[in-house]
């Protein structure tokens, strides 16, 4: 479980090519994994796993439908 280190909001954020808010919601919605440590608020912190977050970025992914394929 900690055998990778964790990432910033900021540093997924710009991973994936988004905004640290999106991810922000994205964790406040409990749809990407991440750690809390710390109190809530400005004193807390959130870090994230990067397997979690490719996890995440695969369940996003669109692919094309097969009768709209040329």
């Amino acid at each position: 479980m900690l055998e990778q280190k964790k990432i910033t909001v900021k540093e997924a954020a710009k991973t994936i090519g988004v905004s640290a808010s999106l991810i922000y919601s994205w964790c406040h919605e409990r749809r990407l994994k991440h750690f809390r440590v710390g109190s809530k608020g400005r004193r807390g912190k959130i870090l994230i796993d990067p397997g979690d977050l490719e996890a995440f970025m695969r369940q996003c992914l669109v692919e094309e439908h097969p009768l709209l394929r040329r």
